[in-house]
């Protein structure tokens, strides 16, 4: 992107408003418009240099208080702008065809609201674009904190994110074989409602102590008693499932709601 790229669309803004005075010299001169007053035109006509030395002001000093920043933009400000070129360019290609007899003359009034409307967002434009930059510049740097950091308890400490991570996948992925009634079954650490009766592959298990192992029951349950408990821990994992699914659904209507809001806000203050 330039580093101009801002400033280029500006320049052609005013350029587009010369455009449209020369034309307005050139209606003047051939009457197009007849011998009546035209009080519209005239003001029209005095508008666009109006415009052009407002807008030539206002860049000047904000560009001062912001520094070659101010050239850039951002996107917010150079899609604000070009939509503002566009339309303009819309209102210099009206003045053509009165200059040039392929329309008939009039309308002048619409064209001066148009006008003065472009003028209020291109201001609104450098107005923002200002506001955004100094709120960039006056930011706080935060200092990094050190990785591991002993807070005021002897007890906790503080990791970083990459730690945490590590800590929580291999919590995720470590079991405690556990017995009951005979009955030996796996519980995740991470989430003690995990349960399963085959031993996890590819995992941590902390097996039960030697003297601890289940000696073989004299009466063992039925085959389709375990297959009820497996479907009831299945049960019990969709369950949950469904429970995440709808957290996740709530915290994505949550953010669509916060950015409603900022385009709200936004548009309120004419960002």
């Amino acid at each position: 992107m330039s580093p101009t790229a801002f400033k280029d669309q500006y320049t052609t803004f005013l350029s587009t408003l010369n455009n449209a005075y020369d034309l307005c010299q050139i209606i003047r001169a051939t009457r197009r418009f007849g011998s009546a007053p035209t009080p519209n035109f005239d003001a029209f006509q005095s508008y666009t240099l109006t415009t052009k030395q407002t807008l030539a002001y206002t860049f000047t000093s904000q560009r001062s208080a912001c520094g070659s920043r101010f050239d850039v933009g951002d996107t917010i400000a150079r899609t604000e702008l070009d939509h503002a070129v566009r339309s303009l360019l819309a209102i210099q290609s009206k003045l053509s065809a009165i200059a040039y007899g392929h329309e008939r003359s009039g309308g002048f009034q619409a064209l001066l609201y148009q006008l003065q409307t472009l003028e209020a967002d291109v201001l609104a434009a450098f107005s923002g674009l200002k506001y955004r930059l100094e709120i960039t510049r006056d930011e706080p740097k935060l200092k990094p904190k050190s990785i591991l950091k002993k807070t005021g308890r002897s007890d906790e400490v503080v990791i970083g994110i990459a730690k945490l991570d590590a800590y929580t996948s291999h919590m995720k992925n470590s079991w405690v074989e556990t017995e009951v009634d005979g009955e030996v079954f796996y519980v995740n650490v991470f989430d003690g409602k995990r349960k399963q009766w085959e031993r996890p592959k590819d995992a941590f298990v902390m097996l039960l102590p030697r003297n601890e192992r289940p000696k073989p029951a004299l009466k063992r349950r039925s085959t389709w008693e375990k297959d009820l408990e497996r479907e009831r821990v299945k049960q019990e994992e969709r369950e949950r499932e469904r429970e995440r699914q709808k957290e996740r659904d709530r915290e994505r209507e949550r953010e669509r709601e916060r950015e409603r809001l900022e385009r709200r806000r936004r548009s309120d203050y004419g960002w």
